[in-house]
């Protein structure tokens, strides 16, 4: 019998955990501008442990600004501590009507200000400078909606175009950080230089390769569970009636003749109006589980609406169908549910069965299905019908 898979219906609830809470798309905005402040802190803890590399080993003394580079180490270490500090505020005062609101904007400027200036630091036109620029208004692109990624857009691009400007008519040096010994000689050629800007590009590579992965990943699973969900019935976990449809579509096309079962609960509606809804869905609910468990692997069983479930038997005979139904009514009859007043209640249904040689057309067969389960109704119900010669004449 094909229907969504056990293990599918298992991790459902799993599925449906992570579509509503542990999406990164899904999050707040605090709590993207929050991942971000930790993105910062790790660029920050790079600079650290390079900017110490460099004063801890002379050799390299000569491809830097020394001065220079001893201040922006005290400066990243102040800038390490007031990101962590953003991060200890904004965890404690996340549910905050205002710090949805105005955070992510102050938080956001304060980071792409920040990139910028390190990216001033090492050369605007750098390749680092370049990439991590790239990288970020990517990831920024994606996490946050456009009017708070296209705010700090605009005020990333004044503040670098204005860097340009300055730094194009030698208003302010270009690259600071390193020598002028080193940026006089043709940086690209110099080893210090390229593997510098592989230190700045790697982490940064990493961060936003993981977060994309991880983005993709979680877009996966949500398209598994969109798929799972617009192919059941959330009820019975069994194919609703449009899947049913597309499947028995194929079904006509690849196989020479099908048969239908059209099955419909007795005297449902007494069962909600006596023992509640709540019963009832207990009922649909079993009903839908002993259907798939008297089924063959190659049938669909599907809840063709309200009380009414509907089966596709690829490639089978009328006799075959009709014992299949029958062992299908009997396991329903001998089924006992208990109410919520501790009273056990058993239930019946009727099944009507039909098989395409009779008609081509696919809604014609579920028709001919239909009118011998109206008959099945007709003659006291709990029975299965097959529509013959005999219901024909009398249609």
């Amino acid at each position: 019998m094909i229907i969504p898979d056990p293990k599918m219906n298992k991790h459902l609830e799993k599925l449906q955990h992570l579509f509503n809470s542990n999406i990164i798309m899904n999050w707040s905005n605090i709590h993207k501008s929050i991942m971000m402040l930790f993105l910062m802190l790790g660029v920050h803890f790079v600079w650290i442990a390079w900017k110490f590399l460099i004063i801890s080993e002379p050799k390299f003394w000569q491809w830097v600004n020394l001065p220079l580079l001893k201040t922006q180490v005290y400066l990243n270490i102040y800038t390490a501590l007031l990101v962590s500090c953003l991060i200890i505020f904004c965890y404690f005062f996340q549910k905050k009507p205002w710090v949805n609101t105005i955070l992510p904007h102050f938080i956001l400027g304060f980071f792409v200000n920040v990139m910028l200036v390190d990216g001033f630091l090492v050369g605007l036109y750098s390749p680092a400078t370049i990439f991590a620029f790239v990288c970020i208004s990517g990831l920024g692109l994606i996490l946050f909606s456009r009017k708070i990624f296209y705010a700090q857009l605009t005020l990333a691009l004044v503040v670098y175009t204005t860097l340009m400007y300055c730094t194009y008519h030698k208003m302010i040096p270009y690259a600071p950080l390193f020598s002028a010994h080193l940026l006089n000689h043709q940086p690209h050629y110099n080893l210090f230089w390229i593997v510098s800007m592989l230190y700045f590009i790697i982490p940064i590579f990493l961060i936003c390769f993981i977060l994309c992965e991880i983005l993709l990943s979680q877009w996966r699973h949500r398209e598994a569970l969109i798929k799972c969900l617009s192919q059941t019935d959330p009820l019975t976990n069994l194919y609703n009636r449009r899947f049913f449809n597309e499947r028995l579509n194929s079904i006509q096309k690849n196989q020479s003749h099908y048969a239908i079962i059209l099955m419909d609960i007795d005297h449902f509606k007494s069962i909600n109006d006596q023992y509640g809804h709540h019963f009832g869905d207990e009922v649909l609910q079993r009903v839908a589980h002993l259907l798939s468990t008297q089924t063959r692997n190659t049938d669909i069983v599907a809840r063709y609406g309200g009380e009414e479930f509907i089966i596709a038997l690829p490639d089978t005979s009328l006799t075959v169908a009709h014992d299949i139904a029958e062992r299908c009514r009997i396991i329903i009859q001998n089924e006992i549910l208990e109410t919520l007043e501790h009273k056990n209640i058993q239930f019946t249904a009727s099944f009507g069965v039909a098989i395409s040689i009779y008609e081509s057309n696919i809604s014609k067969v579920i028709h001919l299905a239909d009118q011998a389960l109206y008959h099945a109704k007709l003659h006291g119900r709990n029975q299965v019908q097959l529509y013959t010669d005999r219901i024909k004449e009398f249609s």
